[in-house]
């Protein structure tokens, strides 16, 4: 049974990227179980539509650690360092988009939402998932950030 994405809230999304003046305490990482073989990490959502500025800010923080993420077209289960990025709409939210790192390890998700929150704290709150792609995300394209 998929996992329902909680975290996308209708005051987030209409916040957009960055956020407007919301209270420091409002977004925080959300990390999934360490050892899922199959994770997957919404880092953003958002109704921007600024899809290659998302995109821009998500690379700058996987390609400063290239010891740390491997990126390819297909994640591999149970292999740390492994992760591969789709960008889905929200079926909930007209005009929603998901940006979305798949994982062969949870901590790997869990490293990544944590290195993008560092640099981009207030504008949402990543949350990592372990097993299917949660519900509300629908047609994913790969993208390479």
């Amino acid at each position: 049974m998929k996992k329902i994405l909680s975290s996308i809230t209708l005051t987030a999304m209409l916040a957009g990227v960055p956020a407007v003046s919301l209270a420091e305490s409002q977004f925080r990482v959300k990390e999934g179980p360490e050892t899922c073989n199959n994770a997957h990490a919404v880092i953003v959502a958002s109704r921007s539509g600024r899809h290659d500025y998302i995109w821009g800010e998500i690379g700058k923080v996987v390609k400063r650690k290239p010891y740390r993420f491997k990126v390819s077209g297909q994640y591999e289960p149970g292999v740390w360092g492994s992760v591969s990025f789709e960008q889905y709409d929200l079926e909930y939210v007209e005009g929603g988009t998901a940006y979305v790192a798949h994982c062969g390890h949870g901590g790997t998700c869990n490293q990544l939402i944590q290195d993008f929150f560092a640099e981009h704290d207030d504008w949402y709150s990543p949350e990592v998932f372990c097993g299917a792609v949660p519900d509300g995300l629908d047609n994913g394209q790969s993208v390479s950030p």
